[in-house]
């Protein structure tokens, strides 16, 4: 069974770093340090068969633990040297008392004759042990050391173990990332992963098999992010093998879930190389710290599982597209307007509309949507080349344009501004015919004399300035055209 929660709002505008960096450092650990683990390990055993020390030491460990007696003669018969060599050797390695008291000198001491022997080649077999990471430093609660209780987080027993935490990590860590922050995400792996430890160490003191992987530092995010976002109502996926869905109910849900599942296979799932233990650690010290910062901390952001509003534009668009390719018209019309009711800023609507209203320019509808259009985009100065663009075709389809005032007076702005100063001068030569009490007028003939003077070594600039002192001469602009007029002669 696979229950993972999942969003949408990864940004690359602010990318959950803290978790990409933990990724990589599992794979960098795993591909460059471990990289030679297995081979390192094999040479180790076959060393050890093979030099004698296996015989010396499983003697030793039958004679201590008398486990001969616990062998049937039916296993006798049936098992070959070798084999049975290995039975024992596996009982002898799990036997951590056994395994003190050997490196102690207290099993094969100075006084026995093979002493010297047994030494040397004990030695040479740590040695080559040391070269296999997982080992080392992975968390062996038999041989308690508190330095692999923080390394045995970052080692993995294999790459389909690496690739399966990763997976998990980046889903889990990512959204734990964005809603708690980057301090928060460091802490919890460190102390959950910890707090996996303590627990697989109190259930399994004298074991000696080595606990590796991020699993239990993984399952500490997943609890984190359960008590954090209890009450969220948030998207889940599962999976039940055969079957797999989305469904959407609060986060506290999936603890019960995952805790649950974690007990199930620890109790009824059989013999397994997996660490349920440490996963539940980390779950439930995950959940503690996730409390923590619910009740005191106060990290999380509670918007980050916030629902989107539906896009409801999009859709309408991609069909009116669609009818448009068809012929149909009209009913893109339709689905374009309607967007434009929602949304009456669309720049996308108004465009599409635009394109099919000019199929027939002496239509009243065709310079309607001209100067929607136009209107739209003379309010952004990014806009304004699109916007000259338009006009130009606009002009260009019908011989009598019908924009407003306001319109017209905002594109002369507009096209000042890109030094299409020829186009600017004939609107407000219009305006100033058919409606000179426009606002707005005396800004733009300012700045149609600013870039004809920028544009041209003439003075045709100053005969916008003195429209605008003649006509306008209690305007703010006039005061700035004075200026303007006795700085040239000064």
């Amino acid at each position: 069974m696979l229950v993972v929660p999942i969003t949408g709002k990864i940004s690359w505008k602010n990318p959950p770093v803290v978790t990409i960096a933990f990724i990589v450092i599992n794979c960098l650990i795993f591909f460059v340090f471990q990289r030679n683990d297995n081979m390192n390990f094999f040479r180790a055993q076959q060393y050890y068969f093979k030099s004698g020390l296996a015989e010396i030491e499983l003697s030793a460990y039958i004679a201590d633990r008398d486990v001969s007696e616990n062998i049937t003669d039916r296993e006798e018969k049936s098992e070959s040297d070798e084999q049975t060599l290995v039975r024992y050797y596996k009982k002898m390695d799990l036997d951590a008392g056994f395994q003190k008291r050997l490196r102690s000198g207290e099993i094969i001491t100075r006084h026995d004759p093979g002493y010297e022997k047994w030494k040397n080649l004990r030695a040479e077999y740590e040695n080559l042990l040391s070269d296999v990471v997982f080992l080392k430093y992975g968390f062996r609660p038999a041989y308690l050391n508190i330095l692999t209780a923080f390394t045995y987080m970052f080692l993995h027993g294999g790459f389909g173990h690496l690739l399966g935490n990763m997976i998990f990590l980046w889903l889990v860590g990512c959204m734990l990332e964005m809603g708690c922050g980057r301090i928060f995400c460091i802490a919890a792996y460190i102390l959950t992963g910890l707090f996996s430890a303590l627990l697989f160490w109190l259930i399994y003191m004298d074991t000696t098999v080595p606990l590796v992987g991020a699993s239990g530092a993984i399952a500490g995010f997943m609890g984190a992010f359960t008590t954090v976002y209890g009450r969220t109502r948030i998207k889940v996926f599962y999976s039940l093998g055969f079957y797999f869905n989305y469904i959407r109910f609060p986060a506290i849900l999936l603890f019960p879930i995952w805790v649950g599942n974690e007990f199930f296979q620890l109790f009824v799932g059989g013999q397994s190389n997996v660490a349920y233990v440490a996963h539940i650690g980390g779950l439930l010290s995950g959940a503690m710290i996730g409390y923590l910062d619910l009740k005191f901390l106060k990290l999380h952001d509670n918007n980050i599982f916030k629902e989107e509003p539906e896009d409801e534009i999009s859709p309408l668009i991609e069909q009116a597209l669609q009818c448009m390719g068809k012929l149909d018209l009209e009913e893109g019309r339709k689905l374009l307007e309607e967007v434009l009711v929602k949304d009456p800023e669309n720049k996308d609507a108004l465009t599409h509309l635009f394109n099919i209203e000019k199929l027939n320019p002496e239509n009243q509808s065709f310079h309607l949507s001209a100067g929607r259009l136009l209107q739209k985009f003379s309010l952004s100065r990014e806009d304004h080349k699109k916007a000259y663009e338009i006009y130009k075709e606009y002009t260009g389809l019908t011989q009598r344009p019908r924009l407003t005032p306001e319109i017209y007076v905002r594109l002369g702005a507009a096209f000042s501004g890109l030094g299409h100063t020829n186009v600017s001068e004939k609107i407000f030569s219009m305006l100033l015919k058919k409606k000179p009490d426009q606002p707005g007028i005396p800004a733009g003939l300012l700045k149609l004399a600013n870039a004809s003077q920028k544009k041209t070594s003439g003075n045709q600039w100053k005969k916008f300035i003195e429209v605008i002192c003649t006509k306008y001469p209690d305007s703010a602009e006039a005061g700035i055209a004075k200026n303007m007029l006795q700085a040239d002669r000064g």
